[in-house]
């Protein structure tokens, strides 16, 4: 159920919608660009599931996309639930993702699209930070510039629980 969501203004935000009603949710990705990485999130899971919707920064479109909807996926047939915190290796090849709540502040920078969708219902967010081939995190000694900088982290590091 979808009643949550807002009406559909745009051919757009039909087709979003229309595939929200047959999946339970949509996975939007937005391209690199001079501003920054590129990055996916999904729409749906909060209206759906009352799972926060989930933001991944920085890996290949197609990672980004088969990630999310995995984890997506997951959470609709409830075989998964993600929490602050939670570190699991399951969603990118070669890399553990770890989830950190993501502030409303950093909502319209990043969520612009889920904002209008959702209108004036609150909806939280978990973003999904992967680490380097080491196993290490962004904010983790030994951590790269280079990986800070291809997945700005949007929220604060909760203590790890690894499933």
């Amino acid at each position: 159920m979808t009643s949550s969501l807002s009406a559909p203004e745009t051919d757009f935000d039909s087709s979003v919608l229309h595939h929200i009603k047959q999946r339970g949710w949509s996975v939007l990705t937005i391209p690199e660009d001079a501003e920054g990485p590129g990055f996916a999130f999904t729409v749906g899971l909060w209206a759906n599931c009352q799972h926060p919707e989930l933001i991944l920064i920085g890996q290949p479109t197609a990672a980004m996309q088969a990630g999310l909807s995995a984890a997506s996926q997951a959470i609709h047939d409830r075989q998964q639930r993600y929490s602050a915190g939670y570190t699991t290796p399951d969603l990118l090849a070669g890399h553990l993702c770890q989830f950190i709540p993501v502030p409303p502040a950093s909502y319209r920078d990043y969520l612009g699209y889920a904002l209008r969708l959702y209108g004036n219902e609150e909806f939280p967010v978990l973003q999904c930070v992967w680490s380097d081939h080491q196993g290490r995190f962004p904010w983790q000694p030994g951590a790269s510039d280079a990986l800070r900088e291809q997945q700005p982290t949007l929220g604060s590091v909760q203590q790890s629980t690894a499933h």
